[in-house]
C-alpha cells in the first residue's frame, strides 16, 4: 500500500544521538525562559464555565512591534499553544516556540491546563485527553478578546486533545493547528508507557500526580485519593481517578472516547502533524494507521529521530536556536498565512 505520509530524515545533534537524550535533555537542562522579563505580558485568570468553580492560568504575551521597534511587524495572528502531561505553560518546546514565534510577528497565549503551572490550587480537578470544553473555553475567550486570527498548538497528550477537537464539529475560530508527538491511540499508548519501555516515564507521571494528591491540587474524596495512590500503572490511575472524575465508566471507556484517531478524519483546517519514529513515550502505530490520504489539508511529518518533542538538531544559519521543531512550525504556519509562497 502506498505510503500515505512524509518521512524526513532529522539529524540530531551529535551528543544527543538517541531518543531519550532527545526527549529529556531540555527537561534537565531548560533554556531561558524570558517571557516575562523580556517580552510584555499579562497573566489572564479564566474561569471555566461547568460546575466545578474551576481557574486556569493563561499567559499572554503581545505581539512585540505592539510595544517596540521590531525588526517584524504583527502578522495579525495568534498562537494559542497547549503544553502535555504534566507540563506548564513554561515547559521548554512551549518557552522556545513562543519565543520564536514573538521574533517571528506572532501574539502568544500560553495556556496552563487545569492544575497546572500558575494555576495550581485553582482548580479541584485534573485535565484530561479530550478537554474539547476547556479547549473551546480558551479559544473563545482568545477570540473575543484578543484575536479573530487563531492558530491552535497541541503538544504529546494535549496535541491529541486538539485533533479531537478540531475533528468533533467545525470549529470556525480556528484558522490553522499543529499537532506534535500525539498519542492518537491512547489504550495503545498506555500500554506502551505502562511496559519495561516506558517505565522511566510513568515513573515519573505517576510520581508527579501522586504529588498532586497529597498535595491537595487534586481534590477528591479521601477514599478515591487513597485508591489512586495505590496505582502502580497509568492505566489504574486513569481507571480509579481521571476516568471516573469526566464521568466515564472506566479507563477504556474514557480511552475509547478521547482517542483522536476516532476523531481526526473530520478535521477541516489546515494543519501539520509531527511524530517521531523513535518516539519513546509514543509508539508511531497510531501515526502510521491513519491514512492521510483522506487529509489532504493536514502536512503529516514522520522523522527518523527527534524522541518525544526533541528535535535537537546542529545549530544553523536556518536553525540559530537549533530546535528544528520551531523551524519546521513557524515555516508552516507562514506558508499558510502568506508571509512568503508555498
Amino acid at each position: 500500500m502506498e505510503r500515505s505520509f512524509e518521512i524526513k530524515s532529522f539529524t540530531h545533534h551529535r551528543f544527543l544521538k538517541n531518543k531519550h537524550s532527545q526527549t529529556i535533555f531540555s527537561s534537565f537542562f531548560p533554556p531561558k525562559n524570558p517571557l516575562k522579563t523580556e517580552y510584555l505580558y499579562e497573566n489572564i485568570f479564566l474561569e471555566m464555565k461547568d460546575s466545578t468553580d474551576d481557574i486556569i492560568c493563561l499567559h499572554h504575551n503581545y505581539p512585540l512591534s505592539k510595544y517596540k521597534k521590531a525588526p517584524i511587524p504583527f502578522n495579525g495572528y495568534y498562537l494559542i499553544l497547549i503544553h502535555g502531561m504534566e507540563g506548564s505553560a513554561d515547559s521548554h518546546y512551549i518557552v522556545t516556540l513562543a519565543e520564536a514565534a514573538l521574533k517571528a510577528g506572532f501574539g502568544i497565549v500560553r495556556v496552563n491546563q487545569r492544575g497546572c503551572g500558575e494555576g495550581e490550587g485553582l482548580s479541584s480537578g485534573i485535565y484530561n485527553a479530550g478537554n474539547s470544553d476547556d479547549i473551546e473555553r480558551v479559544v473563545k475567550y482568545v477570540y473575543e478578546s484578543i484575536s479573530k486570527n487563531l492558530i491552535l498548538c497541541g503538544f504529546s497528550l494535549s496535541a491529541n486533545s486538539i485533533l479531537k477537537y478540531l475533528g468533533e464539529k467545525n470549529r470556525d475560530y480556528i484558522q490553522f493547528f499543529s499537532a506534535v508527538s500525539p498519542p492518537l491511540d491512547l489504550k495503545n499508548a498506555c500500554d506502551h508507557i505502562d511496559s519495561l519501555k516506558g517505565k522511566f516515564y510513568k515513573d515519573f507521571f505517576l510520581y508527579s500526580f501522586k504529588d498532586k494528591l497529597r498535595r491537595n491540587i487534586i481534590r477528591v474524596s479521601l477514599q478515591k485519593k487513597e485508591q489512586a495512590l495505590t496505582a502502580e500503572s497509568m492505566f489504574d490511575f486513569d481507571d480509579y481517578l481521571t476516568a471516573p472524575m469526566y464521568g466515564y465508566k472506566g479507563a477504556l471507556d474514557y480511552y475509547k472516547d478521547c482517542s483522536a484517531l476516532n476523531y481526526i478524519y473530520g478535521i477541516l483546517q489546515h494543519g501539520i502533524v509531527i511524530h517521531a519514529e523513535d518516539d519513546p513515550l509514543v509508539p508511531d502505530d497510531g501515526f502510521k494507521s491513519v491514512n492521510w490520504n483522506k487529509l489532504p489539508n493536514i502536512l503529516p511529518i514522520l522523522t527518523k529521530g527527534g524522541g518525544h518533542i526533541g528535535f535537537l538538531t546542529k545549530k544553523t544559519h536556518d536553525i540559530p536556536d537549533g530546535r528544528w521543531l520551531n523551524h519546521a512550525l513557524l515555516q508552516f504556519f507562514a506558508e499558510k498565512i502568506g508571509i512568503f509562497g508555498e
